[in-house]
């Protein structure tokens, strides 16, 4: 035996013995003899580490790669090093040459995205975890990088991985990591499901509840919602999360009374300056527009930005300030950017570009059965033409089921593609019952009422619509496409793909020619049975918009169907960005208030004007 392998011999024994300080002074010894052995230098390292002296550790294991730079293990052992003691830039350069070490590739991964590049972060994430696939928390790690760069589908999938392989059932916060993305995805239904899974798992969680709380508010279970937010408030003792929450919620029932009761509670409880936010929106609401300002200026920065913004820029709008009010909108747009960053691939706007360039002659359609229910009435438009207040004054009618921006289509479409050329009368007659199917399971049986299905943007499935429902009625609300545009950019939208389009106001107008395109050729193409409604007139004359209306439906005439205010009570909480407005009596104040922001307009007037000009404005 060499007097290297000996000594060697004897560092090992030291090791194992738990004496590391003797282990370390022995391979020193030996590396004065053998100063490039690779086996002393890496037994020398661990012991260093294993003493604190990790300035020595740094030293051995850089003389370690030097002397073999193949040796992974090695490498690995200096990348982590480096990162601990303040050096990602040098740990990161030894790691992205990984080989394929899920170790290494692990650890590439992490230091990727603690620099922000989340590009390169990524694929190192999926090389580990394809070897190593039990590691839920690269599975963690993946999905909130996939999160933040907007593929949702695979954060999803990273998170639900993340939850199944972790020990102990998960944690809390992997929970929550993959009901913040079904929350973005709008999906309401598995969002509910994980806050629920969630809740059974850590019933003592706080964050879990909150969570909880707003995705039954999300899911339209309204009174459960707040019963589960005003037990997470107790929890507090101080004005946290679940009691702004508690508040907005109100806010968004319009329940202002009972709003106001919530704020006087939280402050008897901890009177600290996010409480302003809830004053301000009490007080804006009830057009105590100068009171609400002088608060609103007095929110903290802890306040999400977003909502911030948005508050201040309402306050501006009614006061006139219409400078500040586009300034204040512009923050609240750019946040939403920042906090929700656009998903891979295409936009929205270029989905329907592309839709529009390959629709074509509709097939022979397929009779529906003789007993098989009604074809629906779609209702669409631009977002923010007006769709909302119709779908409300429709609820008055007995004879209609009225479906404020339900998922019905999307998820038909999803379970049968393609159906816009499908040519088996077989699947056209199953997804026509999936329709209803939905629907049902969302509101009940119909029992012999026709369906009302509002959704502003299926204004772009006419092929699938027709497909699906031959003989369906549609309702156009139109609206000045100047005030369209700019109530969208002025809307804070649940920021998914398609409203993601409104937070830029040039491809808010650049989406809104998309779609018009989209909607003018299917009108050139297909046998659409459609009445046009128009916001403006609908404020003009209410009844002599309406009457026609019913007409085209062949219903009654009923004037219950004139009274918005009664119809929003009944119908409760709305879902849209609507809802401050639509238990109001009707107002004009909206229309043409494009006028007033002329300056602000005019560079994107070029893009709507062949729209203005097609609808008669």
């Amino acid at each position: 035996m060499s007097t290297s392998e000996a000594i060697l011999r004897d560092a090992a024994a030291a090791i194992r013995r738990g004496n590391f300080a003797a282990a370390y002074d022995t391979a020193q010894s030996g590396l004065e003899q053998a100063p490039r052995d690779p086996a002393l230098l890496g037994i020398a390292a661990f012991a260093a580490l294993r003493t604190g002296k990790h300035t020595e550790a740094l030293g051995l294991l850089r003389r370690q790669v030097e002397v073999v730079p193949t040796d992974r293990a090695a490498r690995l052992n200096l990348a982590t090093l480096l990162a601990s003691m303040g050096s990602p830039e040098e740990a990161l350069a030894l790691a992205t040459n990984h080989g394929g070490h899920p170790k290494i590739a692990r650890l590439a991964g992490y230091l990727h995205q603690q620099a922000g590049d989340y590009g390169n972060a990524i694929p190192a994430y999926e090389t580990a975890l394809a070897q190593v696939p039990e590691d839920w928390e690269s599975w963690n790690n993946l999905g909130n990088c996939k999160a933040t760069v907007g593929d949702r589908a695979g954060a999803i999938l990273a998170f639900e991985n993340a939850i199944n392989r972790a020990p102990g059932g998960g944690s809390p916060e992997l929970f929550l990591n993959l009901a913040q993305v079904l929350s973005a995805s709008e999906d309401r239904d598995k969002r509910l499901h994980t806050a629920q899974e969630a809740a059974m798992r850590f019933p003592r969680d706080h964050a879990v509840q909150v969570e909880l709380g707003l995705a039954l508010a999300a899911a339209g279970n309204f009174d459960l919602a707040e019963e589960t937010l005003r037990a997470a408030a107790t929890m507090e003792t101080t004005f946290g999360e679940a009691r702004l929450e508690l508040g907005l919620l109100y806010e968004n029932a319009n329940r202002l009374d009972e709003l106001d009761a919530h704020v006087a509670e939280c402050e008897a409880i901890d009177p600290r300056p996010e409480l302003n936010f809830l004053k301000a929106w009490s007080l804006r609401r009830r057009d105590r527009f100068e009171e609400a300002k002088v608060l609103a200026d007095l929110i903290p920065p802890t306040i999400n930005p977003i909502r911030t913004a948005q508050l201040r820029a309402e306050i501006a709008e009614r006061l006139g300030e219409t400078a500040e009010a586009f300034r204040q909108y512009s923050l609240m747009n750019q946040a939403s950017r920042e906090a929700h960053p656009a998903p891979p691939g295409p936009t929205f706007r270029e989905q329907t570009v592309a839709a529009t360039a390959a629709m074509t002659a509709p097939l022979p359609p397929v009779p529906r059965a003789p007993d098989a229910q009604s074809d629906p009435v779609f209702i669409v438009g631009s977002p923010r033409s007006g769709t909302t207040l119709l779908d409300t004054l429709l609820t008055a009618l007995p004879e209609v089921q009225v479906f404020e921006e339900q998922p019905m289509l999307a998820q038909v479409e999803t379970a049968f593609p393609g159906l816009e050329r499908e040519s088996d009368p077989a699947r056209i007659t199953a997804a026509r019952a999936r329709y209803f199917e939905l629907a049902e399971a969302i509101q009940g049986p119909a029992s012999g009422r026709r369906v009302i299905d509002k959704m502003p943007l299926h204004l772009t499935h006419m092929p699938v619509i027709h497909r699906l429902f031959p003989e369906a009625q549609v309702v156009l609300v139109e609206r000045h496409p100047l005030d369209a545009v700019l109530s969208c950019f002025m809307a804070n939208f649940t920021p998914n793909h398609a409203m993601r389009s409104y937070t830029d106001l040039e491809e808010a107008a650049r989406t809104y020619d998309a779609v018009f395109a989209n909607w003018r050729r299917a009108r050139e193409l297909l046998p659409l049975n459609v009445h046009s409604v128009r916001y403006e007139r609908m404020i003009a004359d209410l009844e002599a918009e309406m009457r026609p209306l019913l007409e085209f439906l062949g219903l009654p005439w009923r004037a219950e169907v004139l009274d918005n205010q009664t119809s929003a009570k009944r119908r409760g909480a709305v879902r849209t960005a609507s809802y401050a407005q639509i238990g109001q009596p009707l107002y004009a104040r909206a229309v043409g208030r494009w006028e007033r922001y002329q300056a602000e307009l005019e560079p994107i007037r070029p893009l709507v004007q062949p729209w203005i000009d097609w609808l008669g404005y």
